[in-house]
């Protein structure tokens, strides 16, 4: 399966906008596009993309262990940043300049402009060991399910405090898996003298992303929603405008870099000799 790593990355300062813009000549004209966001700043964490694990940044190492996704045909960094860019390059893997954009998801969106791919998965820049069968799992469903325009991840919950709490993203789904709602709040809401505790009916969201390119450009350009700036999570900007986000359920969710203290902890779970 083609992954090439030898194309050029796009020059910086590509501008952005929803139904504008050209496909590169060099650009696949299908399959699966892996696209891994990646910026410098964070408010908690400013310049973990370059933060060391095992001997190599951050994002390549997210990037290396993107390469295991058996149903991806082609796997890519972007960013607006040259020093990632640099060092995305240097270990060997494709690399695409930016605008500055607000989120991952509209930095995808400009990439998705210049490829033809049929889905574009969004994978998060700070989680190096999400197991790369998980990825495929979703990939693969978005496949089987025709009706879907996005697919995401989540899983069980084994206990409620996890569930109670606000940074702890919650999705219920319907019987076909297609999500009813997320939330910050501990959902389903539990009838009172009932037996059953909410977190058993709810799914812990993993912020791992499957779109449809054309359910992806239609995404990026639509406006905030009434929803979303409440709760602060922009996937209920697509279930406000009726698109249709699929749940694959997986085993756990994977271990990311959001503080210092996380680093130590990814550091700590390394293999050894990886």
């Amino acid at each position: 399966m083609n992954r090439g790593r030898d194309i050029k990355p796009t020059p910086p300062g590509v501008g952005f906008s929803i139904g504008g813009g050209s496909r590169r000549e060099d650009a696949p004209t299908g399959g699966v596009l892996i696209v891994i966001p990646a910026r410098f700043g964070s408010s908690r964490f400013p310049g973990k993309a370059l933060a060391d694990i095992g001997g190599r940044p951050l994002i390549v190492r997210v990037a290396e262990n993107a390469m295991g996704v058996t149903c991806a045909d082609r796997v890519l960094v972007a960013t607006d940043d040259a020093r990632i860019q640099a060092a995305v390059t240097a270990a060997g893997f494709s690399c695409e300049m930016t605008g500055i954009h607000a989120t991952g998801t509209d930095r995808i969106a400009e990439v998705a402009l210049r490829h033809e791919a049929a889905l574009v998965v969004n994978l998060q820049g700070d989680e190096p060991l999400l197991p790369p069968t998980d990825v495929d799992a979703l990939i693969r469903r978005m496949q089987a399910e025709a009706d879907w325009d996005i697919g995401t991840c989540g899983h069980a919950f084994t206990e409620p405090d996890s569930w109670r709490q606000p940074n702890v993203v919650k999705v219920v789904t319907d019987n076909h898996g297609r999500a009813l709602y997320f939330s910050r709040a501990p959902i389903p809401g539990m009838f009172p003298g009932g037996s059953l505790s909410g977190h058993a009916a709810a799914l812990r969201h993993v912020g791992i992303y499957a779109y449809r390119r054309e359910a992806l450009l239609r995404f990026a350009a639509l406006a905030p929603t009434p929803l979303e700036q409440t709760e602060g999570l922009e996937q209920l900007r697509a279930l406000e405008n009726g698109m249709r986000i699929g749940v694959v359920t997986i085993g756990a969710g994977p271990v990311g870099v959001d503080t210092p203290e996380d680093l130590e902890r990814v550091r700590a779970a390394w293999p050894a000799g990886r």
